[in-house]
């Protein structure tokens, strides 16, 4: 096992990240629980368990992909470190419209079997313009994070056999940034009446390429076995 190299710092920066995704997930879970003072109401938040999970997968995506940053970049700068806690920030602000959205969208298309918001199209465009905007503008963030890795000064906190895996994370990224960029711009065209689920498409693109990266991974790091590499040395 490689030797974890963090300072106290970031330590306790990466705790107060993982903390926050945490409570983003609680939150999720207490709009499920909200109220459930009889049997029926237990039933009634059964109900919303398919949106928890959706909202749960997209949620820990993100969480993930920070995990794996810290766990491959042994020693961070000041920017990196700025970036940490905007992705912190983001994301509890994030998860509001992930789980309005995820409850919206299978309210439509279990044909109002599960429970959501009714919504008319102009209200749709404006959930799915919010989540992309959210939604791109995490997967920037990790893309500079991850490219960063590669580059300048913080380039020699990378483990030399990391560094593929680094600029793929950062252009898989960047592809999900764009891919949320092109689900505005579908949810701001017309006739969307019909075609609800399209704005649908990069994030369904966004899951493959998680699980990709989830299941190949592990195997392109045994391609590369830590004691094949020599230590890149400290600044």
């Amino acid at each position: 096992m490689p030797t974890d190299r963090r300072s106290v710092g970031e330590k306790r920066l990466d705790a107060f990240v993982d903390a926050a995704f945490a409570f983003a997930v609680s939150i999720l879970i207490i709009g499920i629980g909200d109220k459930v003072e009889s049997f029926d109401d237990l039933l009634a938040a059964f109900s919303f368990v398919p949106a928890f999970l959706v909202s749960l997968i997209i949620i820990l995506g993100f969480w993930w992909a920070h995990r794996q940053y810290t766990e491959i970049v042994s020693r961070r700068d000041k920017v990196s470190g700025a970036f940490s806690i905007l992705i912190m920030f983001i994301i509890m602000v994030f998860v509001y419209p992930v789980s309005f959205l995820a409850q919206a969208l299978l309210h439509w298309l279990t044909d109002a079997w599960l429970p959501g918001q009714g919504l008319h199209p102009g209200q749709i465009r404006t959930i799915y313009q919010i989540f992309g905007a959210g939604f791109a503008l995490l997967s920037g963030i990790y893309a500079l994070l991850y490219f960063r890795a590669t580059r300048g000064r913080i380039r020699m906190r990378l483990r030399s056999h990391f560094r593929p895996i680094a600029l793929r994370a950062s252009a898989w990224w960047a592809a999900c940034g764009v891919t949320s960029i092109l689900s505005i711009i579908t949810a701001r065209s017309s006739g969307l009446e019909g075609l609800i689920w399209l704005p649908l498409v990069p994030y369904l693109i966004f899951l493959l390429l998680l699980l990709a990266n989830y299941f190949f991974g592990p195997f392109l790091l045994k391609q590369h076995p830590v004691s094949a590499q020599p230590e890149d040395e400290e600044e």
